[in-house]
């Protein structure tokens, strides 16, 4: 009877003992999924158009931030910049002009406004005729309005000044950036345009992509996600050899999403997901954009 009940508890107790050993085993395993490297490509244009005159690179080759990638022909611009300074330099000589005049309408305005109070005094008293009065009068209001018309005179130049200085500020900006220099270090990926070729403004002339910091995406289920934290640390290893790369997590989504199509997984696809970005140094230059590789965690 005791044997009986005995060998009755152990079929009881036997399933939950195999759930139980399953999800120790799942726990304890880890996350494995294949994934695309990427790495930060930068499109570099020309933000001023024309004539390309130099392009001093070529696909496949480093380059420094900073380095000039390509030159534009920037000679017209030169040309008008040269015009606009032209022009601020007559716009001087009349600023000059403007000052000294309202210098001189500015002591015609105080002599005739003195006069013209001292003769109204001696008219109350009666010491002075009322005509020369009216005539002080007049002399006062025209020496007032051409006052006013030298300061606006003044002002004038002033504003056209301020806006010949400011075209003059875009034309350097556009002979400058005639210059396309390298914004960041990395490699040449992609060349747009050679040298001889007009391009418009804007156009990328070059791609470059920084191959020493790459970077990739895995999409990790609710149910593993909390195995992973920021700062853990990642294998990569690179499809069809035995390489094998360190890389970190550097980011965890707080937002689930739908598995990406393109993603695939050993595990059966789950209907939500969390992206983990993983940054991997890269200084051999091991790793290349778009080469698919393996991630376990």
């Amino acid at each position: 009877m005791k044997l009986n009940l005995k060998i009755s508890l152990l079929a009881l107790l036997l399933p939950t003992l195999l759930l139980l050993a399953s999800c120790e085993k799942k726990n304890n395993s880890s996350f494995q999924a294949s994934a695309i490297i990427e790495g930060t490509a930068i499109k570099v244009a020309a933000q001023t158009g024309g004539y390309l005159l130099h392009v001093n690179v070529e696909e496949g080759e480093e380059v420094e931030s900073g380095d000039t990638l390509a030159v534009v022909d920037a000679e017209k611009l030169g040309y008008q910049l040269a015009q606009i300074q032209a022009s601020l330099d007559e716009l001087n000589v009349q600023h000059r002009l403007a000052t000294t005049n309202l210098r001189r309408a500015q002591e015609d305005y105080d002599y005739a406004k003195t006069k013209y109070e001292r003769y109204r005094d001696l008219v109350e008293k009666n010491a002075a005729s009322q005509q020369t009065l009216d005539d002080l009068k007049i002399v006062h209001d025209r020496a007032t309005t051409a006052l006013e018309s030298a300061k606006q005179s003044l002002q004038a130049l002033g504003s056209k000044e301020k806006g010949l200085a400011a075209q003059g500020k875009l034309l350097q900006r556009q002979i400058n950036d005639a210059m396309v220099k390298a914004p960041i270090s990395g490699t040449i990926t992609t060349k747009f345009y050679d040298a001889g070729e007009t391009i418009p403004p804007n156009a990328p002339v070059v791609e470059i992509i920084d191959l020493a910091k790459m970077w990739t995406k895995v999409y990790v289920s609710e149910t593993y996600l909390p195995h992973i934290k920021i700062g853990q640390t990642a294998q990569v290893k690179i499809d069809g050899t035995s390489q094998t790369l360190s890389g970190t997590v550097t980011w965890i989504s707080s937002k689930a999403e739908f598995t990406p199509k393109n993603i695939l997984t050993p595990e059966s696809r789950t209907a939500l997901v969390y992206a983990v970005k993983i940054s991997i140094e890269n200084p051999d230059r091991i790793l290349k954009h778009g080469m698919p590789v393996s991630i376990i965690l």
